[in-house]
């Protein structure tokens, strides 16, 4: 019978290593992603269209409703925001070199 990892899954390391300078540098497919991800969930929850079927009140009531709402717009601003880094304000932001394609 194989030995049980439980105890290495549910107890983290002791000691965790420091990222290096590069390693912490933003990307820039990262920011395009987590812009276009947090405008597109913003814009699906404050459209509406999440309860649009949805008749039953006492399921989902009025506040509830208008707090998935303002939560969606809340995304879209973080969205804006995010995709604005290091060309309309923070603009001595560095960035970390992809490599897409290496030989």
């Amino acid at each position: 019978m194989a030995a049980s990892n439980i105890l290495g899954v549910l107890t983290p390391p002791e000691k965790s290593r420091v990222l290096t300078g590069e390693e912490a540098k933003d990307c820039i497919p990262c920011q395009i992603m987590g812009s276009f991800t947090a405008m597109a969930a913003g814009g699906y929850f404050s459209s509406g269209r999440l309860f649009r079927e949805d008749k039953d009140f006492i399921k989902n009531p009025q506040w509830w409703r208008q707090g998935v709402k303002y939560t969606g717009w809340a995304l879209i601003g973080l969205g804006i925001f995010r995709g604005g880094q290091g060309w309309l304000w923070s603009k001595d932001r560095q960035y970390r070199e992809v490599k897409m394609f290496s030989k």
